[in-house]
């Protein structure tokens, strides 16, 4: 159990006690708060023979067991067929199937959908269907971190549950314990909290994956381009190794620090970049700022949509207009 889920898991657990449920359970929060880890434990709950007291599973009835080789027969996990791809009707249409079978080892019938707001608008009216018209002792499980890109049709016949991050000294404490001393030691959780948007599975993911130090690469990069003491496309094959995805993150940080000193002069994440921030800023003009930055969110969406794209001219072309806003 991760420890600063403890509240939203004795809400739930409650409501099956009682006998409280509502027929979908729509979780809620930023990417890396752990609401997938919390919706594969409750549906295992859910199902085992021999939960605790709190409600936790014993993982070693039949039923966890089926589970965790993934082959239990009142389970149903919908996702997209690819990742970054769209969930289809032709997977909502084997959701009312399922909805309409009858348990094969008794009790709960579950549905986890993740993320939910990967279904596409037949999907989606075809899944509203089964939520006007609930089965008893089937829970629908839907997982996103976007609940605005679900229809309102959708979401208002969903029981929503909100996970927060946790408070800052919870997430260290768990950090330093969930990862090996040789990678916490040194590093600077508080940096690593703030560029993973307070969410520990995600900064825990991000140190493991060495994006430290590929920040700290790319933002020497960024420095020495704007100085004019590097050429783009050298640059451009130095970086070629690193994930898109990762580094177009690190740039929009990076961005959103420039338009945060332009504005407020406050809030910046990338702190130890502060000195350089401060002199970027008052060179750069703000529309073109702006701009680059709308580029790169735009690549960012494509990378995260699947879209192939051609990496080594993707990190050229965006070095290139990097000189380019610095002259």
């Amino acid at each position: 159990m991760l420890p600063w889920h403890a509240a939203i898991w004795q809400f739930l657990w409650q409501r099956k006690v009682k006998a409280q449920l509502p027929h979908a359970l729509l979780f809620t929060g930023v990417s890396g708060v752990g609401k997938q880890h919390i919706a594969n434990q409750f549906l295992t709950s859910l199902l085992c023979i021999n939960p605790d007291q709190i409600g936790e599973a014993c993982g070693y009835c039949r039923h966890c067991c089926l589970i965790k080789a993934g082959n239990h027969p009142d389970v149903l996990r919908v996702s997209p067929e690819e990742v970054g791809q769209r969930i289809k009707i032709d997977a909502i249409r084997k959701v009312t199937a399922f909805v309409n079978e009858t348990a094969l080892l008794g009790g709960y019938r579950v549905i986890l959908m993740d993320p939910a707001h990967a279904m596409n608008h037949n999907a989606a009216n075809a899944l509203l269907k089964t939520l006007e018209e609930p089965t008893p002792q089937v829970l629908l499980l839907l997982v996103t971190e976007h609940p605005s890109r679900l229809p309102l049709t959708i979401t208002s016949r969903c029981q929503r549950v909100l996970f927060s991050c946790p408070a800052h000294d919870m997430a260290t404490a768990w950090l330093k314990e969930a990862l090996p001393s040789s990678l916490t030691t040194g590093s600077d959780l508080t940096l690593l909290l703030r560029l993973a948007d307070h969410a520990p599975l995600k900064a825990k993911d991000m140190l493991e994956k060495g994006v430290l130090k590929t920040r700290h690469d790319l933002y020497q990069l960024l420095t020495e381009l704007s100085q004019k003491k590097r050429d783009p496309l050298q640059c451009a094959t130095l970086c070629q190794d690193n994930n898109t995805e990762i580094l177009l993150s690190l740039l929009m940080s990076w961005l959103m620090d420039l338009m945060r000193y332009k504005i407020t002069q406050a809030n910046l994440i990338n702190t130890d970049y502060q000195a350089i921030v401060t002199v970027l800023s008052k060179k750069l003009s703000y529309p073109k700022l702006l701009r680059y930055m709308d580029h790169v969110q735009t690549l960012y969406a494509h990378t995260l949509h699947s879209i192939h794209l051609n990496s080594a001219l993707l990190i050229e072309d965006l070095f290139i207009r990097w000189v380019q806003l610095c002259s």
